[in-house]
């Protein structure tokens, strides 16, 4: 294995889960909890999978709007008062992204794998401007390169966008890994594509899945980096 390409959303960067739970808040006059909505994320990300499985949520747009829609309803917002909260949380998305977060020692894991040889980029389905989004937050500078299906003009899962990375990366997707957050879109893609895909599963919810899984990227990190002959 030589190369490690990583999602963005949910995986670099995360919901920044106390902005969405001041303008939900704010929009319905009620307390939401940012800590709720956060442990709610995966219950949406899995909605997204049996969407996708139903032949529904055919966009990254869909997708968007169903997991937060699913999130939201897990701390109590009805479908009337997500039609309030929703267009709030496009507009701050517009004005400036809300994947903005970043887990500890994200950056240093990176970096880790740069020093142990691991060839490091992303693929990302985005508006264009995701690459700006980790300039800002202090991880683009250890991406070879940032691909993102705005500027491409081909979302995940198709496997045309992993394999654009594969062909710019010059390293065969066989010694491949690719890290992402919703199986639909990140196993099924980099697995048409003939990559190795790794599932991030925080809360633990997809017990029995058929791929690797890890909690977080420095986890996965570590685990490549400490034993590099298993990996």
């Amino acid at each position: 294995m030589k190369a490690v390409f990583f999602d963005a959303g949910g995986t670099l960067v995360h919901i920044d889960f106390p902005r969405v739970a001041r303008i939900a808040s704010e929009t319905l006059g009620r307390t939401i909890d940012a800590r709720a909505l956060h442990a709610a994320e995966s219950q949406g990300a899995l909605a997204v999978d049996e969407a996708m499985k139903a032949g529904m949520a055919p966009t990254d747009a869909s997708r968007w709007q169903l997991q937060f829609k699913v999130m939201l309803k897990e701390v109590g917002v009805d479908e009337a008062a997500f039609k309030l909260v929703g267009p709030r949380i496009v507009a701050e998305h517009k004005r400036d992204n809300l994947w903005s977060g970043v887990t500890p020692g994200t950056s240093e894991a990176l970096a880790e794998l740069i020093e142990a040889g691991w060839f490091v980029a992303c693929i990302s389905n985005a508006d264009g401007t995701v690459e700006r989004l980790l300039e800002r937050v202090g991880l683009r500078r250890h991406l070879a390169f940032v691909i993102d299906s705005g500027a491409v003009g081909i979302e995940k899962p198709d496997p045309r966008i992993f394999r654009l990375a594969l062909e710019r990366a010059g390293v065969s997707a066989a010694e491949s890994y690719y890290v992402g957050d919703i199986f639909m879109v990140d196993v099924v893609g980099a697995r048409s594509a003939g990559m190795v895909p790794v599932l991030l599963d925080p809360h633990r919810r997809h017990a029995g899945v058929d791929c690797r899984t890890s909690p977080d990227v420095p986890t996965f990190v570590r685990e490549l980096v400490s034993a590099p002959a298993a990996a």
